[in-house]
């Protein structure tokens, strides 16, 4: 792994684990008008989500995601959008206000901070 990408996941506040969850996304869209639409989570965490979205999101905006599994709905802020892919619309990564166990429905594995450290 190169020493950015190390630095990256050293960074990182809680594991990520790839999984597909369907979700509504509601916001505004980069020309100023209100979407609600289905959307895709592909990898989650404590502390957010790398999400699929049919529109393109405005960076350091606030969303709601509202889970399909568990009907939770939570408030997120807009990270960063990667480029339009014509078959998926955009990767969006998204940070959630309150982190939280439950809302992704799963058990995550223990925080990076709380693995113990070789001697």
């Amino acid at each position: 792994m190169s020493s950015q990408g190390q630095q990256f996941r050293e960074r990182r506040r809680s594991e990520r684990v790839l999984i597909r969850i369907p979700i509504k996304v509601l916001g505004t869209d980069s020309v100023g008008k209100e979407v609600k639409i289905d959307a895709e989570a592909v990898v989650v965490s404590r502390h957010g989500a790398l999400i699929h979205v049919n529109a393109e999101l405005v960076p350091n905006s606030h969303i709601h995601i509202t889970n399909a599994f568990t009907h939770k709905q939570e408030l997120f802020r807009v990270v960063w959008v990667g480029e339009r892919k014509a078959e998926s619309g955009y990767d969006v990564g998204v940070e959630l206000l309150n982190p939280s166990d439950v809302f992704w429905g799963i058990s995550f594995p223990p925080s990076v901070e709380a693995k113990p450290q070789p001697a």
